[in-house]
């Protein structure tokens, strides 16, 4: 162990090493750009100056470059304020309240809090918010403080010889990481969560502390993605203490703010779009060189990789690993959400992002690229591949090309490249998603190249519609991910049953399940023998997600079904028996007891039937096909989407002949929901992406 000399002597040297570095990185291009920035400012000007002169000391030095990196970059951050944002603000501060008139808040709660400000208000308007640039507003006294306890966190955290000033700069300084408005909040949270790391079992392992927290503070805040339509605005710190609630853009948000404080050198980072299925992402990264994780590869295989991305899998090692054989023809279980792209905000600026916004019209520039305080890390999370598009003359005049992915609501811009002589090289793109090469023009992307996909081999493959047709056995309109075939599993080995009898004391099996019940299933009954009681066993044993059922039908031998009182073991709340025979495939039963559960009908006094046959569903997406909805495929023809037209099937399943081979296809449901996924199809088999 060092004596407490030595240690101060090596920490002197790591901290003189990171000075010297950072003044060296000045320069002349450094120097103007600090003039422009306090040009730039106006009459804030002395207010930033005085921040210079506060550490003007030769024992300040190191926070005077810090002062400096922060003024330098000012002209290009903004917070919004004004009445639009102050209006809908006051949801949060109405949640605080309540907060103390009532033990717990629900989301219905804060739902109805949001509803009320919207009936005075009206619904929110981003184009009503008033930018107003930091350089402009600041104080002296806020920085100087954002300074020092930004400092204190780094210099006082056992990591602080792995994290360099570059990147202290950049991912522990900031006092702001979006556009949400300018709080003190760092005092508050230096002492609330360098404490918290502290009492980490492992308080000098950077990484231990940052999973630790990153969990704490995930569930300090309630994740959900509906209240953003409330305050579509970027919450500010004070926001989201006393909200608690909003998407992963906000929990990601606030737990980089309080990692920060702490010490931690965290970015925050987001996945611009999904591969294989709508939306985007948020999540707070650990920056540097603490240990090597294993990339993810896209490909879809069973393994949990929520501790590299949250969300990016839906696999559980305890629960039941499905095979190839266990699934019907045509369907199999999609483990993996597709990572196109990963960025990550900084504070200073992308200087390729800046140079292309400058020197191309804004009609060709997407809104995504507008922004310049981002950087590429997708190679930090993902296999990744370089590849070249081509571009035609009359594309290049848009001077950018675009890799875009599906979304239901058009595609999506995840990648940018500039085009040069004649091509466009998009560089770290992940493998296994469906692109899309585009042009941008004044708000549309127009197609520059045919989709295309990367294998694990690295391998390009475009997608194009042949000339030739096939016939096609559609089963869903949306992959069946994990955690809906999870529901499958608690119903292998459970049976159907009737007796004479209301405690069943000799019943008769009418099925055993003997499969994995992915979706509506019909089966014949094994006795023509007449009851009155008619039930469903769950299987012994059994203790996941307990007896979630959603549907039972028992058929007469006239192909009605049969209807009584619905009997059986008392469900949780919301979820009670008869919601296994409402006719409703988007509720369900789940037993209250955990164990041992049975849900039944009882046809009455004097009532007898036969059972034909049972139709049974599993808890599920309700994104089979459902036999009393309208659909309406479509297939990519190179520029756009064109209808095979519009059917409805009688089954569980939709036929079609005669559409083009090798295209991309789309089915989009007229009559539900609208999770849905673009496909293609080969050997009987929906590939999703």
């Amino acid at each position: 162990m060092l004596h407490n000399k030595t240690l101060l002597v090596v920490m002197a040297g790591l901290l003189a090493g990171a000075l010297m570095l950072a003044v060296a990185a000045r320069g002349p291009r450094h120097e103007q750009d600090l003039e422009k920035a306090l040009a730039f400012a106006g009459k804030n000007r002395g207010e930033l100056e005085k921040v210079l002169d506060h550490y003007k000391a030769p024992k300040d030095s190191l926070k005077l470059e810090a002062a400096r990196f922060l003024i330098r970059h000012m002209p290009y951050h903004v917070g919004y304020y004004g009445t639009e944002v102050n209006n809908y603000a006051s949801i949060f501060a109405a949640i605080d309240t309540l907060s103390y008139l009532k033990e717990s808040l629900s989301f219905a709660d804060k739902k109805a809090i949001g509803e009320a400000v919207v009936s005075r208000f009206g619904w929110p308007q981003v184009d009503n918010l008033q930018p107003q640039y930091d350089s402009r507003i600041l104080s002296a006294s806020y920085l100087i403080s954002n300074i020092e306890f930004a400092v204190r966190a780094w210099k006082g955290a056992p990591w602080a010889d792995k994290v360099p000033f570059a990147v202290f700069c950049e991912y522990i300084l900031p006092y702001r990481i979006k556009a949400e408005r300018a709080e003190y909040w760092r005092p508050e949270f230096y002492q609330r969560y360098t404490g918290w790391a502290k009492n980490n079992y492992e308080p000098r392992n950077a990484r231990s502390v940052f999973d630790d927290l990153n969990w704490k503070l995930n569930t300090e805040t309630s994740f959900n993605v509906f209240f953003d339509k409330y305050y579509p605005f970027d919450q500010s710190i004070g926001d989201v203490e006393k909200g608690r609630i909003g998407s992963c853009e906000i929990t990601a948000y606030f737990a980089t703010s309080a990692m920060r404080a702490a010490g931690l050198p965290v970015g925050y980072d987001y996945i611009m779009h999904w591969g294989s299925t709508n939306s985007r992402h948020y999540m707070p990264h650990l920056v540097g060189k603490f240990d090597s994780l294993r990339l993810i590869t896209n490909e879809n295989v069973q393994e949990n990789t929520w501790h590299l991305v949250d969300f990016s899998s839906e696999f559980n090692e305890h629960r039941h690993q499905f095979t190839p054989e266990e699934m019907p023809p045509g369907l199999y279980v999609q483990n993996v959400r597709t990572i196109p792209k990963v960025y990550r905000y900084q504070y200073s600026q992308n200087v390729e992002l800046v140079e292309m916004n400058k020197n191309t019209p804004a009609s060709f520039v997407c809104p995504e690229f507008t922004k310049t305080n981002f950087k590429d890390v997708t190679d930090e999370y993902v296999t990744t591949t370089t590849v070249t598009i081509p571009v035609t003359e009359a594309m290049a005049q848009y001077k950018l090309a675009y890799l875009t992915v599906f979304d239901i609501s058009g595609w999506q811009a995840v990648a940018v490249a500039p085009i040069t002589a004649g091509k466009a090289v998009f560089e770290k793109l992940g493998r296994q998603t469906m692109y899309l090469p585009t042009v941008y023009h004044e708000g549309k992307h127009w197609p520059a190249g045919a989709p295309f996909y990367i294998d694990a081999a690295s391998q390009v493959h475009q997608v194009k519609a042949s000339n030739k047709t096939t016939d096609m056995r559609v089963l869903r309109k949306y992959p069946l991910y994990t955690y809906t075939a999870y529901h499958s599993e608690i119903l292998k080995g459970g049976h159907f049953e009737g007796a004479n009898d209301a405690v069943f004391t000799h019943p008769t099996v009418l099925h055993r399940i003997a499969n994995y019940p992915f979706f509506v299933n019909e089966v014949s009954s094994a006795s023509k023998d007449r009851f009155r009681y008619l039930r469903y066993v769950a299987a012994p044993e059994a203790n996941f997600e307990p007896d979630n059922i959603a549907e039972v039908q028992f058929i007469g031998v006239d192909g009605k079904p049969l209807t009584g009182q619905v009997i059986g073991m008392d469900g949780i709340a919301g979820h009670e028996p008869a919601k296994a025979f409402d006719g409703d495939l988007n509720s369900y039963y789940q037993n209250a007891r955990n164990r041992d559960g049975w849900i039944g009908i009882d046809l009455g006094p004097g009532k007898r039937a036969a059972v034909g046959s049972i139709r049974f569903c599993p808890r599920n997406d309700t994104n089979g096909i459902l036999p009393d909805s309208q659909y309406e495929l479509f297939y990519w023809n190179g520029t756009d989407w064109i209808s095979l037209g519009v059917a409805a099937s009688g089954q569980y399943r939709l036929d079609y002949k005669g559409v083009p081979a090798g295209a991309l296809f789309w089915l989009k449901c007229l009559t539900g929901g609208q999770e849905e996924r673009i496909f293609t199809y080969e050997n009987g088999l929906q590939t999703w992406w």
